[in-house]
């Protein structure tokens, strides 16, 4: 970076006096951002996987605008299609377009994952924060159901809160909160584990006793103090987590405990696909590779902030 370059990012930087609130959190906000993007730019792999997350958004995003066909009406008259200028990726047996039941797929299995880790996050942090702050009993108690948590089995959990789901009969909107709910709980007890460890280690620094000593209450300091000083780690676990539930959605539809049928779904393509693998094997591949591109792309991602974000290997 020249000289002019620095002195230029310096001035940016100088909060003007006569600045109101609003401008000088714009300000520093700008500044966080463009720090964080020339971290980013630094790691070859958080590159590329941002590179390759933001595609996979846009194309989820502009899936109605993309998609050819309806996903889930049949045509029996174009049946196991190959690629054509009409079906990009063929057709299946029930001559579905698979094209855009990759793209339709690609768009429920992200959406869910998103929100499933999400659920976790609004679970774990404040259960992890507040455990290794205050201690105590309070500590003992949380950390013990979540050992139980983490104790039972996640397949066991997803298989019987689906199965409850199943019996009553739910399906669409209710049907996919049920996989969410399931989903974030099981996400749930490692964020909160991560979350006390680290706050357990936060709670003993210099900033924090200077917050005591100036008066402030205990929420504020959990809160306000503490949380923000362990995002870091949050961050890049829940990154990584996402591909890691995008394979599981992906198990659950193959087995048939996903969404049931014609939603689409890559998962339960896979499993329609089994019956003529060796006669259109290609059926298979294209929701295969979805499945391989998204969770590449998370943990390629998720992978490069860690090297970021951790100063134990910066110094390395």
């Amino acid at each position: 970076m020249t000289e002019q370059q620095l002195e230029s990012r310096q001035r940016i930087d100088t909060i003007n006096p006569n600045d109101t609130p609003f401008a000088i959190r714009m300000r520093r906000l700008r500044t966080v951002s463009r720090n964080a993007l020339d971290e980013l730019l630094k790691s070859r792999t958080a590159t590329i996987g941002a590179i390759m997350m933001i595609m996979l958004l846009v194309t989820c995003i502009l899936t109605p605008v993309l998609a050819t066909h309806p996903p889930t009406k049949p045509n029996y008259r174009v049946r196991l299609q190959p690629a054509s200028a009409d079906h990009y990726f063929g057709t299946d047996k029930f001559g579905r377009d698979i094209y855009s039941r990759v793209l339709w797929g690609g768009q429920r299995i992200v959406l869910i994952s998103i929100a499933a880790v999400v659920l976790g996050l609004a679970l774990g942090i404040p259960l992890g924060v507040f455990a290794g702050f205050f201690g105590g009993r309070f500590d003992s108690i949380s950390m013990r159901c979540v050992d139980g948590l983490i104790a039972f089995p996640g397949l066991l959990l997803y298989l019987l809160i689906i199965t409850v789901a199943r019996e009553w009969k739910l399906e669409g909107f209710w049907n996919d909160s049920i996989l969410v709910f399931a989903l974030g709980l099981n996400t749930m007890p490692e964020i909160a584990r991560l979350t006390r460890g680290t706050s357990m280690v936060e709670a003993k620094k210099e900033y924090v006793e200077a917050a005591h000593v100036v008066g402030e209450g205990s929420l504020h300091i959990a809160l306000r103090e503490i949380l923000p000083n362990i995002v870091s780690p949050l961050i890049v676990n829940a990154t990584v987590r996402l591909g890691y539930i995008i394979l599981i959605i992906a198990a659950l539809s193959f087995l048939g405990l996903g969404t049931p049928p014609p939603t689409p779904d890559w998962g339960s393509d896979l499993n329609v696909a089994r019956e003529h693998m060796e006669s259109n094997p290609m059926i298979a591949v294209y929701p295969g590779l979805a499945i391989c591109y998204s969770v590449l792309a998370f943990n390629l991602f998720g992978d490069g902030l860690r090297d970021i974000l951790d100063p134990r290997i910066q110094e390395r």
